[in-house]
């Protein structure tokens, strides 16, 4: 439960961000909560709402709206919203959670990095670490190279059985993946290990780039590199926010999610329509770049707390 100050000091955020974008001609917009279709991808679990009509899905972001906003509009927006995602608690996660989410058309994915540490620094009483760490400059990591400065081989082209072999020598508890001959499987190596092995080396905030191909996600794929285009920010192991220098092909869109399709049925989850309204304006959006960040999260740490529950009210289980 927060207290009354922690209270104000969100609020006070809150503001911040919305005059941030005011300042720079953003434009405020809110979509539906419900969808007729959830996230197809594997790590994610939607929570699924019936009605008498049709079953109905609580967004777990608000991107597949934002982006068909796009299309119509061609025009910088951004949104402030609950999401929902089925099966994330914990301290540092919640099923019902607030995400900020913008898209600027025109902009490179350097650009966006450089949007998202200005937005921090429009935030009220920054911490001592912020001002240390933006006074002079974030780090910037490539997650292929980080890689392979590590591990000696391009995550791309590591066979998945020396990946695993790999999570194992950790002796980290790994109960939760179970192998699997997919580029899901090969995702959540990667992940394991650069959360295990790769990030307690790193600066205490930064941003990380390049990652493989099978964690592209909607992001495009440098055809030269095999890097996906985006990028997250970490805040002493907290991931805050998640960018991506956008996919526009309908046709790619298709051949990802027939991907994730198999991913899920591979792990017994269940099959999740796709969203051809979506994907269809996808090639009407105009070039551009898009983020996501926690507000929840940003908050816990502006302010030094530990967990979401000391910054949201009434997070579940305690309606």
């Amino acid at each position: 439960m927060p207290t009354w100050p922690v209270l104000k000091a969100r609020s006070k955020i809150l503001s911040a961000i919305r005059w941030f974008f005011e300042s720079r001609s953003v434009t405020e917009v809110s979509t539906p909560a419900l969808s007729r279709s959830g996230t197809f991808d594997a790590q994610l679990s939607s929570f699924q709402v019936a009605d008498e009509a049709e079953a109905l899905f609580l967004q777990t972001s608000p991107e597949y709206a934002l982006k068909r906003a796009l299309a119509a509009y061609g025009e910088a927006i951004f949104e402030i919203t609950p999401a929902f995602r089925r099966g994330d608690q914990g301290q540092r996660h919640n099923p019902e959670f607030t995400l900020l989410e913008w898209y600027r058309p025109g902009l490179s994915l350097p650009d966006l990095m450089a949007e998202v540490t200005s937005l921090l620094n429009a935030m009220p009483e920054p911490p001592k670490i912020w001002r240390e760490q933006s006074s002079v400059g974030l780090p910037v990591y490539s997650f292929l190279k980080l890689f392979v400065q590590r591990f000696g081989i391009d995550p791309n082209e590591a066979p998945l059985s020396t990946l695993w072999q790999w999570v194992q020598a950790t002796g980290a508890e790994v109960t939760h993946l179970v192998p699997q001959d997919d580029d899901q499987f090969r995702s959540d190596c990667l992940d394991f290990l650069f959360l295990e092995v790769v990030l307690p080396t790193l600066a205490e905030i930064f941003y990380l780039t390049e990652f493989p191909r099978c964690q592209a996600a909607l992001a495009e794929v440098d055809a030269e590199t095999g890097a996906a285009q985006r990028f997250e920010l970490y805040w002493q192991g907290v991931e805050l926010a998640n960018g991506y220098l956008e996919l526009r092909d309908p046709a790619v869109i298709l051949s990802r999610y027939t991907a994730m399709a198999t991913a899920r049925v591979n792990r017994g989850l269940p099959r999740i329509a796709f969203d051809s309204a979506f994907a269809e304006a996808s090639c009407q959006m105009p070039a551009c770049v898009g983020v996501a960040l926690g507000i929840d999260r940003l908050v816990m740490v502006w302010l030094g707390q530990t967990s979401l529950a000391e910054v949201q009210l009434f997070p579940w289980p305690n309606h």
